[in-house]
């Protein structure tokens, strides 16, 4: 979810709506730049490191990702968000899933 999407999520006196609203679009840019920087170095997809990464088998499955840009094996993707993550190379992809596509895409740690 994008930040500005929560602006209409709270309620209050228009001075404090404005700076909610300013927040969220400073969130919004921050995170735009932080894309455009894993792109810039050849990163290939950013989820956030949450409750979809399996750290047992180090694995992710793309519920909402930052950006996805047709990730196969061998590309990087980074794992958590602008102001903390890390970097991972995807050791393989499968459909674990009843519904197809259920992806998940192993991973080993980035050198």
């Amino acid at each position: 979810m994008r930040a500005k999407e929560m602006i209409p999520l709270m309620s209050g006196p228009p001075a404090a709506m404005a700076r909610w609203a300013e927040i969220c679009h400073e969130g919004d840019h921050k995170e735009d730049d932080w894309i455009a920087t894993l792109r810039a170095k050849g990163v290939k997809a950013a989820h956030p490191d949450d409750g979809w990464v399996d750290r047992k088998e180090n694995s992710v499955h793309f519920a909402y990702p930052q950006f996805d840009d047709e990730v196969k094996v061998g590309d990087t993707i980074a794992l958590g968000r602008d102001d903390k993550f890390r970097l991972v190379t995807v050791t393989a992809i499968r459909d674990v899933g009843i519904v197809p596509p259920n992806l998940r895409y192993f991973f080993a740690e980035a050198e």
